[in-house]
């Protein structure tokens, strides 16, 4: 085969998608990648996600495993945290901590808890030495065909480079997809979720409802509380600090959800509140609830607040366009985090784009065989993204449309206890506390 030029392909955003499509491209001399990323390389804004984790299934986490090179897999295998010996279950509860509907299905037990950034970390490998090619500080503003020069990206300094391939990476707010597809938009589902962190050692980890290891939600009429954890394999525990977490280290997360319009605080909005009046606006809802609900807002850390205004992706249909231009992960199909599938489904995305550029190699990177292979990703990913986009959003509505009023909440208690007494459950489990159910 005769010598050609590699495939140029611009990542504008280096979250796991665009992060993990640059490591499967790397080691091929067939591709030249590089990831355009607005932030910085080192992250001081400590509310940001970065911080928190995200959720894999164990196949998934293989296939990747298998796919990245080296240096990435070690790195990897550091930011999977420990699970319970139970499994990592999720559990449905009140604001008593009586224990309504357990999930503990053999898929959600294996389940495996990611740290963000340690991931983060991991992608990053090969970015200091060139093997990985990411700029920081470039913030896309738009781009348009340049003849034979390609596709050329402009940015908002003012400068441009050009490529062969541009995949926008860049979140729920992709500017790459509002010129992709203008009429694209995204509904707010007038929810938002104030994240904190709080301190994880043996003491506090004894205070998770239900010894869950992936969540358990409390839920109240037109609220929900719930709390998780990051587990480090490495180190267990951190110190028990109260004013700052370092994000490598392991830790609990408590997420107090509302209507935005209904918080207690109504002095300002949301955005305005210092960290302080935000972890005062979650203690103030949880007045009457459990006492162990309300020691774990205690302890929460301010530092670590992460406000989340909750929209969703309004579904996307396949889009007609002369260019080589293409989305993956938020950019695509951003959904609730109800689920936690968010960051998942974007390395999924990056996985079956990169097979399907990989699939053109052969034919000598015709533009006409490389349209053929993005048709065939864009189809699968919108396919899989808005069913993902649509469960998530059933997920938040069994916290909110069907509990906005104590009535429905009621009944939607009990048609969760009629599915959990129908569901079956594992018998080598052993229960902890709260007790099994509201109504037993």
């Amino acid at each position: 085969m005769p010598n050609r030029r590699p495939l140029r392909i611009a990542i504008i955003g280096a979250g796991p998608g665009g992060l993990v499509l640059a490591q499967l491209l790397r080691d091929d001399r067939d591709f030249e990648v590089t990831v355009y990323e607005r932030g910085a390389l080192e992250i001081k804004d400590g509310p940001s996600l970065t911080g928190y984790r995200i959720l894999m299934t164990p196949d998934l986490l293989d296939s990747l495993r298998k796919q990245l090179p080296g240096d990435v897999q070690v790195l990897l295998d550091k930011a999977i945290a420990l699970s319970q010996p139970n499994g990592n279950r999720l559990g449905f509860m009140d604001t008593m901590c009586k224990m309504i509907c357990r999930i503990d299905l053999p898929l959600m037990r294996n389940t495996r808890s990611v740290s963000r950034w340690k991931l983060r970390e991991a992608l990053l490998s090969g970015a200091g030495s060139g093997d990985l090619r990411v700029e920081f500080g470039r913030v896309f503003d738009s781009y348009k065909m340049d003849g034979c020069k390609g596709i050329k990206i402009s940015f908002a300094d003012g400068e441009s480079v050009h490529c062969d391939l541009l995949v926008g990476a860049d979140g729920a707010g992709s500017r790459v997809r509002k010129q992709l597809i203008p009429n694209s938009s995204r509904s707010s589902t007038g929810v938002t979720t104030i994240y904190f962190k709080a301190p994880f050692t043996p003491e506090t980890e004894a205070m998770i409802p239900w010894a869950s290891g992936i969540m358990v939600k409390a839920m109240a009429p037109r609220r929900s509380m719930v709390v998780a954890y990051y587990k480090d394999a490495v180190k267990p525990y951190g110190p028990y600090d109260l004013i700052q977490i370092d994000p490598r280290d392991s830790f609990l997360m408590i997420g107090m959800a509302s209507y935005t319009d209904e918080f207690i605080n109504q002095s300002k909005h949301p955005d305005d509140m210092t960290p302080e009046e935000l972890k005062d606006e979650c203690i103030s809802r949880a007045t009457h609830w459990h006492p162990l609900l309300r020691a774990l807002l205690a302890i929460t850390v301010p530092s670590s607040v992460f406000v989340s205004h909750i929209k969703t992706q309004d579904p996307i249909k396949l889009w007609e366009t002369p260019e080589l231009v293409t989305i993956l992960g938020d950019a695509a199909h951003s959904m609730t985090p109800f689920l936690g599938q968010g960051a998942s489904n974007a390395i999924v995305d990056a996985m079956t784009l990169a097979e399907k550029l990989k699939l053109t190699k052969g034919e000598d990177f015709e533009q006409r065989i490389i349209k053929t292979r993005l048709r065939e990703y864009e189809t699968s990913m919108l396919k899989r993204g808005n069913a993902a986009v649509k469960n998530s959003l059933y997920a938040l509505d069994l916290a909110f449309a069907l509990g906005n009023t104590p009535w429905k909440a009621w009944l939607r208690n009990w048609a969760l206890l009629i599915w959990d007494f129908m569901m079956p459950h594992p018998v080598d489990v052993r229960q902890q506390f709260p007790g099994m159910s509201i109504y037993r």
